[in-house]
């Protein structure tokens, strides 16, 4: 079942915490690639030092973050790198989740085609997609979807797999944002303990 708006327009510690299990998809041309979401952020906006919208800061390719919840908001890191954050909350308070790493659940070879990696019985999967940028890039996730209704059907969030009866929910401080002074020890990250697709940090 598919996340509706109302899911994304709360608080945003509870969407974060509550997307950890659900699966996120993305359909192309080129097939459909799923991955259930084992680890995320939350960013809470203009009082928060780590959150690109801090101090009020809005720009034109920011301006899905001051959406209602339930909008993508992908940036750019450094060269062909990116980021997917799903927005929450209502329209004008640019708040928003990272998701920090997923496991792949259907089209696997698709992501390791586009990773391109080579997976052997040494390797190790979690590699594929344990951090943001890695999974945007096997999920073929991109800028050119900043802006993009979750709620529509072409990239978007479903409820299908949750949380298995042994998974345990921890919160910890986010990483590398040691520049974000006191908010840098904020237990606003969440993952799925023991996963093994839970990035490094």
């Amino acid at each position: 079942m598919k996340l509706e708006r109302s899911f994304y327009e709360r608080n945003t510690l509870i969407v974060a915490r509550e997307l950890l299990g659900c699966v996120l998809v993305h359909i192309t041309s080129e097939g459909t690639t799923k991955g259930r979401i084992v680890e995320t952020e939350a960013y809470l906006g203009p009082e928060d030092k780590a959150a690109h919208s801090y101090g009020g800061r809005h720009t034109p390719r920011m301006e899905p973050l001051y959406k209602t919840g339930g909008f993508a908001y992908v940036y750019q890191l450094h060269g062909h790198n990116y980021c997917l954050n799903v927005v929450t909350q209502k329209e004008d308070i640019p708040q928003a989740v990272l998701i920090r790493a997923v496991e792949p659940v259907d089209s696997l070879e698709s992501m390791i085609q586009r990773r391109k990696i080579y997976i052997s019985k040494k390797s190790k999967l979690k590699n594929l997609t344990n951090g943001p940028s890695k999974l945007c890039h096997a999920m073929d996730i991109d800028t050119s979807l900043n802006g993009i209704d979750l709620c529509g059907d072409e990239l978007f969030i479903t409820l299908k797999n949750g949380l298995d009866s042994d998974d345990e929910i921890i919160a910890t401080k986010r990483i590398h944002i040691d520049y974000a002074d006191e908010y840098r020890d904020k237990p606003w990250r969440f993952l799925l303990k023991g996963n093994e697709f839970v990035s490094r940090g």
